[in-house]
């Protein structure tokens, strides 16, 4: 056995001495050390290509002497992914590291088998990327929970967080990608803002959003809840728990739901165009720039889906505005044939599919490209509609093309707007 471990043991040595000889020879071939002269994007074509920082996740060239050795690449204190392939004598194509340094030196270190090298090199982050707020109506006092990109924290440079009118939240806690903070007295409705060391951004969304709401539900608004434009008010409406003013309410927790229900009555809104004269909620002609936004709550939902549709005057020819009193749109002899018309599109809001809860954690607000306006009730495709089709709205709970268990539900919903991303 002593033989055995001699042998393995002089066969290891013999292996490290020779990886060892390996890269001595390397670099006594190389000429010596490594040796950035410069670091270029990755782009041999490009002018004034020649940088001293990249930002994350960029692709660049550093170019020198003797850099075949290099077996490990730090930007500070990130490592980066060495592939062999893009490593020359006198090249190394590499990718900034994601991850964000913890200590800012600003120096790309190359390491080899026996040395460590630096170069000087600025590695930037870039400023917060801010995209959400889980719900965008918490009230003065509440914890906002916000979502993005690059919430750095910095010693020397606290992150920070303010309101409209430069009202500065509390901040309860943080990561890179995370921040909740309190909703701090005397905030306007407006964007957020997040200040990090690298920079200041405003989000696009908006803290208590007020623009272009087209359904709020309250009492005396036209169009909202008193519907003189449509035939349907779902179960009521509320105001127990909710937002601002009224909400409407779909189901009352005894009417049963299944994929296929039918139940205009009481899982239908709808406010239909007044006028031929009415003009579109937003401008239709750019429907990629626009979202739908709304805030909604919800318990045992596990079936059909919340249908958007939207309408113009000439889908359900109604011409209440005018003294003309009911007519419908001939295609379907009815004012609303455009619910069960394959080929009509709409929204689909679906939050239990792909094993979504089926009751939220309280509210919580949706947004959806308008551009998703484009499904048939059974999930399928159908063709956008232009300009001078989106002056009305219905919401109804049915289909949606994904298989669902029966449930009871009662679902809320308020602040239904249109805005730009």
């Amino acid at each position: 056995m002593r033989k055995i471990l001699n042998i393995t043991l002089v066969a290891l040595c013999s292996m490290t001495l020779f990886i060892a000889c390996n890269d001595e020879d390397i670099e006594k071939v190389n000429g010596g050390k490594p040796f950035v002269k410069y670091v270029r994007i990755n782009d041999p074509n490009a002018s004034d290509s020649l940088i001293s920082s990249a930002y994350l996740g960029n692709k660049i060239a550093l170019i020198g002497e003797n850099l075949a050795s290099v077996r490990e690449i730090y930007f500070n204190d990130q490592k980066a992914k060495l592939n062999p392939t893009y490593v020359t004598q006198n090249a190394i194509i590499v990718d900034v590291p994601q991850g964000i340094p913890t200590l800012k030196e600003d120096k790309i270190y190359l390491i080899t088998s026996h040395d460590t090298i630096p170069y000087v090199f600025e590695t930037k982050v870039p400023a917060p990327a801010v995209n959400s707020m889980d719900f965008e109506y918490a009230a003065e006092g509440d914890i906002a929970y916000i979502h993005g990109l690059y919430f750095v924290n910095d010693a020397g440079s606290p992150l920070k967080v303010t309101f409209n009118d430069d009202i500065e939240a509390e901040i309860i806690s943080q990561d890179v990608n995370n921040v909740a903070v309190r909703v701090p007295d005397g905030a306007q409705p407006g964007p957020v803002t997040i200040t990090s060391v690298y920079g200041e951004t405003e989000s696009s969304f908006w803290w208590r959003d007020n623009r272009n709401i087209v359904l709020s539900f309250n009492n005396g608004i036209s169009p909202d809840y008193d519907y003189y434009h449509g035939w349907h008010g779902g179960t009521g409406v509320g105001t127990d728990g909710g937002i601002n003013g009224n909400y409407l309410i779909f189901g009352d927790g005894s009417l049963e739901m299944t994929d296929d229900t039918w139940n205009d009555s009481k899982f239908g809104f709808e406010v239909w165009t007044s006028l031929v004269e009415d003009p579109d909620f937003f401008d239709a002609n750019s429907i990629d720039k626009y979202e739908l936004k709304f805030e909604i709550k919800y318990t045992d939902w596990t079936a059909a889906a919340l249908q958007v549709i939207f309408t113009g005057a000439t889908d359900v020819m109604l011409n209440w505005g005018n003294g003309n009193g009911l007519t419908y749109n001939a295609k379907w002899d009815a004012a609303n044939g455009y619910i069960g018309d394959a080929s009509y599109p709409r929204i689909l809001y679906i939050p239990w599919k792909d094993g979504g809860p089926a009751s939220s954690n309280g509210w919580t607000t949706v947004t959806i490209p308008m551009s998703d306006c484009k499904y048939n009730a059974n999930g399928g495709s159908a063709t956008p509609q232009g300009a001078g089709h989106y002056s009305g709205i219905t919401l109804f709970v049915n289909s949606g093309g994904v298989a669902g268990t029966p449930c009871k539900p009662i679902i809320w919903i308020d602040n239904v707007r249109i805005v730009k991303k």
